[in-house]
């Protein structure tokens, strides 16, 4: 019998991959945010500054 609890060579933690993808779709989601924010209301003088 076999521990299935030590980490074996063949099998890793491959989340970091999927871990990756969301925050990328986080930043250009955010990226995306601000553009269209500092389009449709405008540069940031205006506001609380």
């Amino acid at each position: 019998m076999s521990a299935d609890n030590s980490p074996s060579p063949g099998k890793t933690f491959r989340g970091w991959r999927l871990i990756g993808y969301i925050m990328c779709v986080i930043v250009v989601l955010a990226v995306v945010s601000a553009v269209v924010d500092w389009i449709v209301i405008g540069p940031l003088e205006g506001r609380m500054f």
